[in-house]
């Protein structure tokens, strides 16, 4: 196992990140604590810990932790080299295909340990080309200690969301010559907060009544409640007017359930109330 410090300030988009090769053979001593502008990375394996495509990569990921949690502090990595028969996730390359190299970085986040896939490739035009898929949060430890370091769930934590939720909007009764002979039309509103919601961990769908939606998402914990803003429409579905991190609603958790308060999050009827008991949870 080789230790490495890494030397910033907090880190986030853009910053700088200082990689010192040269203090990878021990820990430091207990007696020394580091700085709270120093980021511990433990690596096992023959991985990116030296190389400068690191910064790149840890910046990639700073900037998605502070679009899902609204914070960019990193306080801890490790990393492990994948062997050669690993099945990456997409969207990332095929190993076998162009001679990829896959690493799992196990990454602190504001608090909640994450687990991200690295990969990394040659590019067309030489160098090389990486991506960073996120993946599920890392489990606690098992053994004596367990009870002890795992986090209990809360709503200030944005994985006690996870999961899918859904509002199905009464839009009326369309055509027929008669307001009681026509169809009734609805719009179903399906939330998804976790991994396989995609990069943000947020997905806003709107399927029915003239109604095509896609929204890539982000949702913020905010004590009982859950900010849900927005970021971008999803490839080819650019419909409405948002600007990225616009609040489109707000979740809450309280002695009557689960209440929704719309935003930036329009209804199809202008005269039906915009908070009340909308989205349910169907997980």
């Amino acid at each position: 196992m080789n230790l490495a410090r890494l030397v910033a300030g907090t880190v986030g988009a853009g910053a700088l990140i200082v990689w010192n090769a040269a203090a990878h053979a021990q820990q430091p001593p207990a007696s020394s604590q580091p700085s709270p502008g120093t980021t511990q990375v433990a690596s096992s394996g023959r991985t990116l810990a030296s190389s400068r495509l690191a910064t790149d990569i840890l910046n990639r990921i700073a900037g998605h932790v502070r679009t899902v949690k609204g914070c960019q502090t990193l306080s801890e990595v490790r990393m492990e080299v994948m062997p050669r028969g690993y099945v990456p996730v997409q969207p990332a390359v095929s190993a076998n295909s162009r001679g990829g190299h896959f690493e799992r970085w196990s990454v602190n986040a504001c608090g909640e340990r994450q687990l991200f896939q690295i990969g990394m490739w040659p590019a067309q035009r030489g160098g090389s080309d990486f991506a960073v898929t996120p993946l599920a949060l890392a489990s606690a430890p098992s053994g004596a200690g367990a009870a002890a370091a795992r986090p209990v769930p809360s709503t200030a934590s944005s994985s006690a969301w996870h999961g899918r939720y859904v509002w199905e909007e009464s839009v009326g009764r369309i055509g027929g010559s008669a307001p009681s002979e026509g169809v009734a039309a609805f719009i179903e509103h399906t939330l998804v907060l976790g991994p396989s919601a995609g990069a943000t961990s947020c997905a806003l769908n709107g399927d029915g009544y003239q109604t095509h939606r896609r929204i890539i998402c982000t949702a913020t914990p905010e004590g009982q409640s859950l900010a849900i803003k927005f970021y971008k429409f999803a490839p080819g579905n650019a419909l409405g007017r948002h600007q990225v991190g616009e609040r489109l609603f707000t979740l809450t958790r309280g002695p009557e359930g689960l209440t929704t308060r719309l935003e930036g999050l329009g209804r199809a009827v202008d005269n039906m109330p915009r908070s009340g008991v909308l989205f349910r949870s169907t997980r």
